[in-house]
């Protein structure tokens, strides 16, 4: 028997949905649930989903010093830095204008307590240096030379159509808020290789080890009684 169909209805053919289709549409679902559980932001992270984390080092050369200068007490304050470079990815100017942040590789700590880490190391093997203090409480039996750092560049660099590495800073050392001796470092612009950021990593960890030299040199030519004499405090107003 034939049942035809009533006055007024249509019939529809329903074709079934391929497969592909469904798991196109059930990953689009996911994909928009996960941004929405993450605020709607977009987080893109490299297909192995690892990052690479990278580390200043000192205190892999030694510092010299002349045999008859009685070791001294160094306080390194910490260390001023701009902006842009306050910021756990590792900076590479691709223009004097154009700054490029490399997302999947990050300093393994912030910058600035990076390079007065790795100052402090460096310092540490002058025979010069009896102690480096960073945040321990100042002795009170004699004078402290108290380093500051202002960091204008600590970057790799393209802009020169290679890489190298651009470390710029400006230091001052004093002692019973009398400044001693101030200038302006600048690193020579070594190369590192590209995509390597573990070589750029190196090769900024030996710009640092240079103005260790500079420092412990100038401490060096300091007269002996500037740091042998007793007082009661250190350091020097900020501001």
């Amino acid at each position: 028997m034939i049942i035809s169909p009533r006055p007024g209805h249509v019939t529809r053919n329903h074709r079934p949905i391929p497969a592909s289709a469904l798991r196109l549409i059930v990953s689009s679902l996911l994909t928009l649930s996960l941004f929405a559980l993450n605020g709607c932001s977009l987080s893109l992270k490299p297909a192995s989903g690892v990052e690479h984390y990278y580390l200043l080092t000192g205190g892999s050369s030694k510092l010299s010093s002349p045999s008859d200068f009685h070791p001294c007490v160094v306080r390194l304050l910490p260390i001023e830095a701009p902006n842009f470079l306050q910021t756990r990815d590792m900076v590479v100017r691709a223009a004097p204008d154009e700054m490029v942040f490399a997302t999947f590789h990050q300093w393994a700590e912030p910058l600035d307590a990076g390079v007065r880490r790795a100052l402090a190391d460096d310092l540490r093997t002058s025979p010069a240096v009896r102690e480096v203090l960073t945040d321990e409480p100042d002795p009170g039996n004699t004078k402290v030379y108290v380093i500051s750092i202002h960091i204008f560049d600590c970057e790799g660099n393209r802009t020169n159509g290679q890489n190298s590495i651009l470390f710029e800073a400006r230091w001052e050392i004093s002692q019973s808020n009398v400044a001693l001796a101030h200038g302006i470092f600048r690193a020579e612009p070594a190369s590192w290789r590209s995509g390597d950021y573990g070589d750029l990593a190196i090769q900024l960890s030996r710009a640092i080890e240079n103005l260790a030299r500079l420092l412990n040199k100038t401490i060096c030519s300091q007269p002996a009684i500037s740091h042998s004499v007793p007082i009661s405090g250190y350091g020097k107003d900020r501001g």
